[in-house]
């Protein structure tokens, strides 16, 4: 979306690590500006309680986007300003989200859902033919044995500078990026996170 001559990229999902919350994150150009989290009870944990939730992440979505729109100055409650704290450790996906070039971050669980249907709905029509074969995608990243819930660690291009499968262990993401004029190597960069998140 653009406010002014910015353009904005506003993405809003539901993670249940390592808390539950739904967040809204403003990226302009790859770069985290703004963040909005609302902290949840419990997890997710059946699907009477996913609709409700898909309904707070639409709802928060819609909220932040008149928000931006508006250009209205942040109230308390509202969008707050991201200013990421060197002390406290950042989630794979926070770290994701600073990636130049970043169009979206698309997150999965380790057993390879996606987190939230409308993800799971904007990648499906993004990319239909990787979506087809999701779980062969999925599988280069094999289950550990003896470990529940945890992957092989890697990156692997799945497009030439477009589209990127990663997994941290617990988590997968896909990341689609859209190349900017500097000359990125895209699956070094990714897998320089898991490097470092060791």
């Amino acid at each position: 979306m653009k406010r002014g001559t910015t353009s904005l990229q506003v993405q809003t999902e539901y993670a249940p690590r390592p808390y539950p919350r739904v967040t809204t994150t403003v990226l302009n150009s790859g770069q985290v500006i703004q963040k909005l989290e609302r902290k949840l009870e419990h997890a997710v944990e059946s699907l009477e309680e996913q609709r409700p939730i898909e309904a707070a992440i639409q709802q928060q979505h819609g909220e932040v986007l008149a928000l931006i729109e508006k250009g209205a100055p942040v109230e308390k409650g509202g969008l707050v300003e991201y200013k990421p704290h060197e002390s406290a450790p950042h989630s794979m996906y926070d770290q994701l989200t600073s990636v130049v070039g970043l169009q979206r971050l698309y997150r999965l669980g380790a057993d390879g859902t996606f987190v939230s249907n409308n993800a799971s709905k904007q990648f499906k029509k993004t990319f239909a033919t990787v979506f087809k074969d999701l779980q062969q995608v999925i599988d280069i990243f094999p289950l550990m044995p003896g470990e529940k819930g945890v992957r092989k660690k890697g990156v692997c291009e799945i497009e030439h500078d477009r589209l990127y499968f990663m997994s941290d262990g617990s988590e997968c993401y896909f990341v689609a990026v859209q190349p900017t004029d500097d000359k990125i190597d895209y699956e070094t960069t990714l897998k320089q996170f898991l490097v470092d998140s060791d």
